[in-house]
């Protein structure tokens, strides 16, 4: 009866670890209807913070502009223009620079010169230069002053072409790893600019630089319009500099 009743239980233990093996080897069914885990999948991706950040970004703020070109007094062109504006850009004047307004404003009056803003300007560019206020421009005096433009990013006129835009692109390239051979380039230009305009001459007057300065405007305005715009302004700042650009 002994050997009986061991041999029972141990056939009973054999029978219930062969179960438990099997269970433990079949997956549970998912009991999960489709519409609880496409509900549980959009509460794992919900992001308050970049709701926050979608909705923010998306508030923009648009602003149009009326622009007006005017020459002896008379408009000559009027334009619309939009600014976007976002988070990133100053509404109102700061210090820390231009407002998107005076920037899409100095845009706008980069696209044309006048005769008599060009005239204003040989007027204003031989006070900066005239550093020791002797009434005469040197060589360095000009060519400090052509460098001038270059730091401020002023007196550039529109890219017409791409590969005008491409060589700008590489021109900033080049000042961004080497600002002093970008520096070194932009002087001997000047240099050489200067050498034209003075001649014999190692300075230049008030007069002699508005003569110079105005000869160059006359011989860029091809239609005598007495406003320079596209490639004739392209071609007038490229001359102050001391360069030249072919659009051919």
């Amino acid at each position: 009866m002994k050997i009986v009743g061991s041999s029972l239980a141990i056939s009973t233990i054999a029978a219930l670890a062969l179960a438990t093996s099997v269970s433990a080897q079949e997956p549970a069914e998912d009991t999960a209807t489709p519409s609880e885990t496409s509900a549980a999948e959009e509460s794992d991706a919900f992001d308050p913070d970049e709701m926050a950040d979608s909705l923010n970004s998306a508030q923009q703020l648009k602003q149009t502009v009326t622009l007006k070109r005017s020459v002896n007094g008379e408009v000559i062109e009027t334009d619309k223009r939009t600014v976007t504006f976002d988070r990133s850009q100053p509404y109102r004047e700061t210090e820390a620079g231009r407002t998107t307004i005076e920037n899409l404003r100095m845009a706008f009056d980069g696209e044309a010169l006048t005769r008599t803003e060009a005239f204003e300007e040989a007027k204003l560019d031989f006070a900066i230069a005239d550093k020791n206020r002797n009434g005469q421009l040197s060589a360095q005096e000009f060519a400090d002053l052509v460098d001038s433009w270059r730091n401020n990013e002023v007196r550039q006129s529109g890219a017409p072409t791409e590969e005008i835009a491409r060589q700008r692109q590489y021109d900033a390239f080049i000042e961004e790893i080497d600002p002093d051979a970008a520096r070194a380039q932009t002087e001997a230009f000047a240099l050489s600019k200067f050498s034209f305009m003075a001649g014999a001459a190692e300075t230049l007057s008030l007069q002699d630089y508005i003569r110079e300065y105005m000869l160059d405007f006359d011989s860029m305005d091809a239609n005598s319009d007495m406003i320079l715009t596209d490639d004739e302004l392209l071609r007038f700042r490229a001359i102050n500099r001391g360069e030249t650009i072919d659009l051919e």
